[in-house]
């Protein structure tokens, strides 16, 4: 168990502050529980996300490493190669060439689609739902900004009450006092039996005295209620942002591998993609040539040890055009700076919501038992490790 040690082994510093600098308290039992389980999730989801990234960083790393042992072929042994390169180059040229006028479907985006091809269709879905996921984490976000700012108010008006409460217990105080003196100066100089009208005094002041303290006794417990309100709305506030955090990195992400700015584009660069695709299909006059000059290509580069060296066949015009080879380093470098930010928001996610179960067990050690178990079924320690 001396993973789940790590996470209690932190500094004995202060209790933990939210992002918005305001303390939690959470003081049932069940949503101590809850408030563990969510940053389970949290972890897990944090953990599987950077797992994700990791691979296609490999695979961008792969690239890289092939465009440097391309780079160094020497030059008189590069004529083959960059014949053959050349050859597909031309013959795709005249494949497509009427047709790439009528789209907006530019060749990066034409070569990425045909590498995944077989997987936009569910990236298509997946960016939908989570840009629609994404308008829903803003609603929710507004909202919940307004609901923070209501109980805020609410917060301040019975403040205020308070201090009305105070203003009214000293002005009756007072006219109570100044009474009683001038009852008792006219009783001395006139000799009047003032009775009735001290009893009167000491009426209203007593009436006053339990009005301050019914309604003070109110503004106390609606004050306990408004506090419960705004920790409650402060979770939440904190769980949808890391949710918004998350879901825009991926989207910012899927942008970027695909040079488009929403899933509408995407879509639309997609079908003209497709459509294209269909044109092409009526030209198979050029397919053996191609496929022969394909076959030249990835001989030529298996021979340096290329490590997928299939990809090249779909950017042939980068194995002549050093600009060209330029720009494909400068976008995988892009790529893969995008997943190292990936995976930097989701290991501090993943280390705020360790800080955050080990901040609430300091605040909290009878939970520690249920922490405990609630991280072994969430299989917190292998996660941990990595």
């Amino acid at each position: 168990m001396g993973w789940l040690a790590n996470i209690f082994k932190k500094s004995n510093s202060n209790d933990k502050e939210t992002d918005t600098g305001q303390m939690i308290r959470i003081n049932t039992n069940i949503d101590r529980k809850g408030f563990i389980k969510e940053n389970c999730e949290i972890i897990t989801e944090s953990y599987r996300q950077i797992e994700e990234a990791k691979v296609e960083y490999q695979a961008v790393t792969s690239y890289l490493n092939d465009i440097q042992k391309i780079d160094m072929i020497p030059k008189p042994q590069r004529e083959e190669l960059e014949e053959a390169a050349r050859n597909i180059y031309n013959l795709n040229k005249e494949r497509n060439k009427y047709q790439r006028a009528e789209y907006k479907i530019s060749d990066i985006q034409y070569r990425l689609f045909e590498q995944d091809e077989m997987g936009i269709p569910k990236e298509l879905v997946s960016i939908k739902n989570a840009e629609n996921y994404q308008k829903t984490i803003e609603e929710d976000i507004s909202h919940l900004e307004y609901e923070k700012q209501s109980i805020l108010d609410e917060e301040d008006e019975i403040i205020n009450k308070q201090s009305f409460l105070r203003g009214i217990g000293t002005a009756t105080f007072i006219v109570v006092i100044l009474l009683f003196v001038v009852f008792a100066i006219l009783s001395n100089s006139t000799g009047s039996n003032l009775t009735l009208p001290f009893l009167l005094t000491v009426l209203m002041g007593m009436a006053s005295a339990l009005y301050i303290f019914m309604e003070a006794r109110k503004n106390t417990y609606d004050i306990n209620v408004v506090k419960l309100k705004l920790n409650k709305v402060i979770m939440l506030s904190n769980k949808v942002a890391i949710k918004s955090v998350n879901n825009r990195s991926y989207l910012d992400y899927v942008y970027s591998k695909y040079l488009v700015d929403d899933y509408n584009e995407l879509k639309e660069r997609w079908e003209e993609y497709i459509k294209l695709k269909d044109e092409n299909k009526k030209y198979q006059n050029n397919t053996q040539l191609l496929e022969f000059y394909n076959d030249i290509l990835i001989k030529e580069l298996k021979k340096y040890h290329i490590a997928d060296a299939e990809v090249w066949i779909y950017q042939p015009i980068a194995l002549i055009d050093n600009k060209e080879m330029v720009e494909v380093r400068h976008r995988l470098n892009v790529r893969r700076q995008k997943l190292r930010e990936r995976m930097e928001v989701n290991q501090k996610q993943k280390e705020e919501a360790s800080q955050e179960i080990t901040s609430l067990i300091r605040a909290y050690p009878d939970s520690k038992d249920d922490a405990l178990r609630i991280l072994k079924q969430y299989q917190i320690d292998s996660i941990l490790a990595n």
